[in-house]
């Protein structure tokens, strides 16, 4: 099974490089990639969880993907769950409620199929900004999942989030999901196999190791990031993750995309610098 990680799109209804780069990714994953799914891990619009121009745009541009698509929200989707959110945009039932009206569901169950080599396996996909965010939606998600841990029990399973269970370091507000609620997740799945952890949020891609979990950071569409020595991270290209489920084994690795560009100096490029206007106007 070929599955295809994009994220932290940021796309704007004004165009630019991220609607540009996304056309490109569109066409190269129906005419050389021809993954068996497309997941989106979220940060799917460029800075406003309540721009409707945003989600349209974003939406008409993910219909050019001819592959099956599965998006689930990040922080600019739903607004953040963190002691101190960016711009003081928190998650709200409303936001939550304004991203599944354009995408569906914020999280996703699929069983794996024998048709794709992955029948022993399942693949989840969950709304980061609803742990420790207090909601009724937090409450749900919890439920959901505790349901759909009894359903893989003995199978393998990829998680897909758009904020990190770990980084170097530790657990860091606003960076990763909160260490109780890792902790939670890995009780929860501990009847399963929980074999591999892909998130987006940090516009870089890294693939390490915590135990026997494999874990992807999968990097921006749109950003190129600088290395940050001080957690000893490299520096990343825009691009995508591609996976290859064979048998009991997963495979991950950084994809470029040909003629993608990587933004490297966000507040030069003009959606973003129209968006923070927008935020930032009375």
């Amino acid at each position: 099974m070929r599955i295809v990680q994009l994220s932290d799109t940021h796309i704007s209804h004004l165009g630019g490089t991220p609607s540009e780069n996304f056309s490109l990714l569109a066409g190269y994953l129906n005419t050389e990639i021809r993954p068996d799914l497309v997941i989106n891990t979220g940060d799917v619009v460029i800075l406003n969880p309540d721009s409707d121009k945003d989600r349209e745009a974003a939406w008409r541009l993910h219909r050019e993907i001819e592959a099956p698509l599965l998006v689930i929200p990040g922080n600019h989707d739903v607004g953040e769950c963190a002691d101190e959110p960016w711009m003081g945009i928190e998650v709200t039932s409303n936001r939550v409620a304004g991203f599944t009206r354009t995408w569906g569901p914020d999280r996703f169950f699929l069983p794996g199929s024998a048709a794709t080599g992955s029948a022993d396996w399942a693949f989840i996909g969950i709304n980061s900004e609803r742990m420790s965010s207090g909601l009724p939606e937090e409450d749900e998600q919890w439920e959901w999942l505790t349901g759909v841990a009894e359903q893989v029990r003995g199978k393998s399973v990829m998680l897909f989030l758009h904020k990190p269970l770990w980084f170097p370091g530790g657990s860091r507000s606003g960076i990763t999901i909160a260490a109780a609620d890792r902790q939670r997740l890995l009780s929860l799945f501990a009847g399963a196999r929980l074999r591999a952890v892909a998130n987006g949020h940090l516009h870089r891609y890294r693939r390490a190791f915590e135990g026997s979990i494999l874990t992807v950071w999968a990097p921006s569409l749109t950003f190129a990031t600088p290395a940050d020595t001080g957690h000893g991270l490299d520096p990343s290209p825009a691009g995508i993750v591609e996976y290859r489920v064979e048998g009991d084994a997963v495979h991950a690795c950084l994809r470029s995309v040909p003629g993608l560009h990587g933004v490297t100096d966000v507040y030069a490029m003009a959606e973003f610098s129209a968006g923070m206007a927008e935020l930032s106007a009375p």
